[in-house]
């Protein structure tokens, strides 16, 4: 008997798709010849519609083994992908979709926080629907305050803001709520510990930890290949550090404006309707100064805002 069911990939290997099914149960699904005729390829985090045998799941379903894992056993599928729900967005590089939210993870030691990095997760995050959360790590390096300097530079967004440690567990156990309910991605330079915090936040799962080199202070990436790990009832976790959300998304300088939360409280209050806050008079974002926007974070606005207009004159 076929029985159909919903749930989200989350894993992909080789043409075989495990997908967690809403009810809490695993399969693992070949696609249809039809998804290859459409030039349609299942991606890590999307929602599926799949069948299978229930007559052959009860037969290779023992004490020990799941549904997932006797079909892995046994080198093949119990079931198949019938229909790729509609995304509400996709990523390229990892190829990932329907992401909702972003640990976008900076360092209060080493290496020196990238900020320019940060304020890039942040635009891709607001043009993709993408809910940002910043986490400042290895707070129990932080000698200098740099941790509250970073938080400063971010506490008019609005997003919300976590100094954690990842060696001591300091402010994990306050994280680990934002990875309920959602299909979570971490984001950041490598070495700020992204791994080490998976490895806090969800025991058991044993990470491979990269190391940073004293010479060029870079760390090596150790992540190899692209899987959703289950969290609670309705949460998951994609591990791909060291990935630029901005391969995803082209933008134009006018847009990026309409990214940045601080610009909302003073909307309308420019001189110019189409005021980029860059150089124009009379404009309420450079006016209101650091009641607006943070030095540091207005300068890489700027910045971004440049690079974008040389992309399109490259562009044309």
């Amino acid at each position: 008997m076929k029985v159909t069911k919903q749930g989200r990939i989350i894993k992909g290997i080789g043409g075989f798709y495990t997908v967690l099914a809403d009810d809490g149960s695993t399969c693992v699904c070949k696609a249809r010849g039809l998804f290859r005729k459409q030039a349609k390829t299942p991606l890590v985090g999307d929602i599926v519609e799949f069948s299978y045998d229930e007559e052959r799941e009860k037969r290779e379903r023992t004490a020990s083994e799941s549904f997932c894992d006797a079909a892995h056993t046994a080198g093949g599928s119990n079931g198949y992908l019938m229909n790729l729900l509609p995304r509400k967005n996709e990523l390229i590089r990892p190829a990932a979709a329907n992401i909702d939210r972003l640990l976008i993870v900076v360092a209060a030691s080493r290496p020196e926080p990238d900020l320019l990095l940060a304020d890039k997760l942040l635009v891709c995050c607001e043009k993709l629907k993408i809910d940002p959360v910043i986490v400042i790590n290895k707070c129990d390096e932080d000698a200098e305050g740099s941790a509250e300097r970073i938080a400063t530079e971010y506490e008019r967004t609005g997003y919300r803001i976590y100094r954690v440690s990842a060696a001591d567990g300091w402010g994990i156990a306050e994280l680990k709520a934002e990875l309920e309910d959602a299909a979570v991605c971490l984001a950041g330079q490598s070495a700020v510990g992204k791994s080490s915090l998976l490895n806090a936040l969800l025991p058991g799962i044993a990470l491979k930890v990269g190391s940073l080199s004293e010479k060029t202070e870079r760390g090596r990436h150790t992540t190899r290949h692209t899987e959703l790990i289950p969290v609670g009832n309705s949460g998951a976790v994609l591990d791909t550090p060291g990935f630029s959300l901005l391969d995803n998304i082209e933008i134009e300088p006018r847009e990026i404006k309409t990214c940045y939360p601080e610009f909302r409280a003073v909307r309308g209050e420019c001189r110019f309707n189409g005021c980029i806050h860059v150089s124009e008079p009379d404009c309420a974002v450079k006016k209101g100064g650091e009641n607006v926007i943070s030095r540091g974070r207005y300068e890489r606005y700027v910045h971004l805002v440049k690079e974008a207009e040389e992309n399109k004159r490259n562009r044309f």
